[in-house]
């Protein structure tokens, strides 16, 4: 099964992760949980946040970065923290406030600033670590040997927030993002040695039959009717709904596959996992307006070895497709195929022709079930367009074999 076709994970919550792309805006990665990573920058720079001679603002010069979004679920104090795996690793951030939908257009035309930075070296003191803290004074941290931490920003219920690290010294190794406020209570873990829990925190409220709640809005923050499907929950079973709000029980330990697809909108694909206790949660699930030349990586699509079979746990991944398309009847779609050979050892040919034909089954699979074949058309990349030249581990080798949808 050398080249068994599948996508990888996009995101999980508390896991290890290897960054794919999230190198843009428009990648960024939701964080629902107090902690995300290890993960470690491996995309290209972003030039769009880089301005000479304004260290306290802007990144001096490109660096590999990662994007985090999040909207926070109450009224507090927001702290964070990036941690790295080695403490003498460089790792600076900026925090932004999306007022608007728009938000990543007007970032890349830099009309709007970062509220919080910090390029401070790490120290033995600070363990590499750097976030906000309710102790730290300065909105900006200047480069040098400064405080590792920036001063707290005063946050409410269903405002929307980006973080950027960017990885300064190009160095290998991950780091972790902890934002305690998703975790209720907050682990006393998260502390470490500065103070990243929230000030403030509600007050206990007991818990309902339901302890895991979903809330879909759309990129101006407003809640937005969608089609629901859940599945992992319960085995063997599958939930859909058509709501903008969904409440259920989720036991210790289960990993849920949440996806939503709304009329004119991209469909969505994430993932959560519960942890050892029963403590309630929100997931926020956020629909972008359809846009030209978007592209969606399809998870869970699976093949035979060397064959244009599709396996049958792919269907949910199908459906998933098919009901965006009878969603939006007027939107057109590529079908992008690749396979993952670095040792080019199947040869060019055969690996072309093996991702035209798994592309095509795809098209078959939606033809099948009512959309005009004139609505796909289908590409087989082969080996051509490795986005891991050199994958040195699994989850490098499946996002080489990929399947991409592009809205035409």
């Amino acid at each position: 099964m050398k080249k068994l076709f599948f996508i990888a994970a996009f995101f999980w919550g508390v896991t290890s992760v290897n960054s794919q792309n999230h190198a843009t805006c428009d990648d960024a990665i939701a964080v629902t949980t107090a902690s995300y990573g290890p993960i470690t920058p491996m995309g290209w720079a972003d030039s769009s946040l880089c301005v000479k001679g304004n260290e306290n603002m802007y990144f001096g010069k490109t660096h590999k970065v990662i994007w985090f979004s999040f909207i926070v679920p109450f009224d507090t104090v927001l702290t964070f923290q990036v941690v790295p795996e080695t403490p003498t690793d460089d790792f600076d951030f900026m925090l932004f406030k999306a007022d608007r939908g728009d938000f990543c257009v007007k970032e890349r035309q830099r009309k709007i600033k970062p509220i919080r930075t910090n390029f401070a070296k790490p120290t033995a003191y600070s363990k590499g670590a750097t976030g906000l803290s309710a102790k730290a004074t300065e909105a900006y941290v200047a480069p040098g040997f400064n405080s590792p931490n920036s001063s707290v920003v005063r946050v409410k219920k269903g405002e929307w927030y980006y973080i950027v690290v960017d990885n300064y010294e190009s160095n290998k190794g991950g780091f972790t993002l902890n934002i305690p406020f998703f975790a209720i209570p907050a682990p006393a873990s998260v502390d470490s040695h500065i103070d990243a829990r929230p000030v403030e925190r509600p007050h206990n409220v007991p818990l309902s039959t339901s302890n895991f709640y979903i809330h879909v809005r759309d990129s101006a923050n407003h809640p937005i009717k969608a089609t629901l499907i859940l599945d992992g929950a319960d085995a063997g079973t599958s939930i859909k709904v058509d709501t903008d709000a969904y409440a259920m029980i989720l036991g210790k330990y289960k990993t849920i596959k949440i996806r939503a697809n709304a009329p004119g909108h991209m469909p969505y694909q994430s993932s959560y996992t519960s942890g050892g206790d029963t403590s309630s949660a929100t997931f926020w699930v956020r629909l972008e307006p359809i846009k030209a030349a978007q592209k969606i990586t399809l998870k869970d699509i699976n093949f035979k070895g060397d064959s244009p079979d599709i396996l049958p746990d792919s269907k949910p991944a199908l459906d998933y497709v098919l009901q965006f398309l009878r969603n939006n009847p007027n939107v057109n779609i590529i079908i992008k195929g690749y396979t993952n050979d670095p040792q080019n050892s199947g040869g060019e040919k055969y690996d072309q022709v093996l991702s035209e034909k798994r592309a095509n089954s795809i098209k078959n699979y939606l033809s099948s079930n009512g959309i005009d074949k004139k609505r796909i058309k289908c590409i087989g990349y082969g080996n051509t367009k490795l986005l891991y030249p050199r994958p040195i581990n699994e989850e490098q080798r499946a996002a080489n074999r990929r399947v991409e949808i592009e809205i035409q």
